[in-house]
């Protein structure tokens, strides 16, 4: 067991990479779970301009309407292009164009208004929303008494209901879900870049021909040798699994519901288990250690990036996300792919995590073995 314990022995050297490395990981993480949506939602004032054609009962409610919440400006005659002009300099937030028959559009539920808005912007939707509201009250009305009654309509416009949320039995799952996800998401990047810097720069050490001379010529076997080493680098993944595992249960352990917590336990043991496998390989090809930490920061950001980690997979071309399938970090994102998921649904993804650790491996024991024979 002496490698074993030198081993663990040398990866206290790298703490003052690995302490940094866990307090930003948990301070963002910390910062986005206090992140949530606000109670209460408040429209914005926008600024209208109104071309008014019809000069009828109902064109004036409208403008009344649109006039008690916003900032309103009549126009007689239409110009499209200088109104577009202003929406697209953001002088307005729209305009409005209503047609000469807008009264006898609105009776027979047809379309009544022109609406010329950047479909970009948010103010765009609001607007819509406001018109909308206001032409299906009144065309009910239209049909409820065949006459308009503006102060009936101003009134059933302007009337709210007072909702209270009783948060104590009110449980958001599927918000819990995205939250858990986006945190093992990160952590998943986190776990690679740290074990692979941590054991690529311990192991790049460990393979200094002076040291593996000295491990030859001992009377210990190639194999025993290889198992105390990933015994020893397990032994520090397992302890970072924990840590990821269990910041996710105190950042949310209000707001459980709906995680999926064995399921993102065991990804994040196989995402472990796969980035120790594929360490030892790399390690088993060179000792260099600039080589060694540039390969950690290329292949974890670029297996996050092409994965889904960073930016949802559902944005790519079918040409990336066909690509995507054959990552081992996209298979790890499957293992928790929705709340409810099953052990026989993530069953597939799961095998071939294990597959690419075993593949791995058996890559770096052979060339590990190659390296000490050269040395001989």
């Amino acid at each position: 067991m002496t490698i074993f314990k030198i081993i663990l022995l040398h990866f206290w050297k790298f703490k003052w990479m690995i302490i940094p490395l866990a307090l930003i990981f948990f301070g963002i993480a910390a910062l986005f779970s206090t992140v949530g949506g606000t109670d209460t939602f408040e429209s914005e004032t926008l600024g209208i301009t109104v071309v008014d054609q019809s000069k009828s009962e109902t064109s004036e409610a409208l403008l009344e309407y649109l006039s008690s919440s916003h900032e309103v400006e009549v126009m007689t005659t239409p110009d499209r292009e200088h109104l577009k002009e202003q929406v697209f300099l953001m002088e307005i937030h729209g305009a409005v164009i209503i047609e000469e028959n807008f009264e006898t559009q609105v009776k027979n539920g047809e379309p009544a208004l022109e609406v010329i808005s950047d479909e970009r912007a948010a103010s765009a939707v609001q607007l819509e929303s406001e018109i909308a509201k206001f032409l299906m009250f009144a065309n009910a009305q239209f049909n409820d008494t065949g006459e308009l009654d503006r102060e009936t309509l101003l009134a059933a416009l302007t009337d709210t209901v007072n909702v209270e949320l009783n948060n104590d039995t009110v449980i958001d799952t599927d918000e819990n879900y995205t939250n858990a996800a986006a945190y093992t998401n990160f952590a998943a990047y986190w776990l690679m870049l740290f074990i692979m810097l941590s054991v690529g720069n311990l192991m790049s050490e460990y393979n200094k021909p002076e040291l593996q001379k000295r491990i030859i010529s001992a009377p210990m076997s190639s194999t025993s040798s290889a198992l105390q080493v990933l015994g020893a680098q397990s032994v520090v993944g397992i302890f970072a699994v924990l840590v990821m595992f269990f910041g996710l249960i105190g950042l949310y352990y209000d707001r459980l519901d709906g995680m999926p917590l064995a399921h993102i336990f065991v990804a994040l043991m196989l995402i472990m288990a796969f980035t120790l496998a594929l360490q030892y390989a790399i390690n088993a090809l060179t000792t260099n250690r600039f080589i060694v930490n540039g390969l950690a920061n290329l292949v974890t950001l670029g297996l996050a990036f092409l994965s889904g980690i960073f930016i949802p997979i559902e944005l790519f071309g079918d040409t990336a996300q066909r690509i995507a399938e054959f990552l081992p970090l996209y298979h790890f994102t499957q293992i928790y792919a929705a709340p409810d998921i099953t052990w026989s649904e993530s069953a597939l993804s799961i095998g071939i995590l294990l597959l690419y650790t075993v593949a791995f491996l058996i890559i770096g024991i052979i060339f590990s073995n190659q390296r000490k024979s050269t040395q001989l």
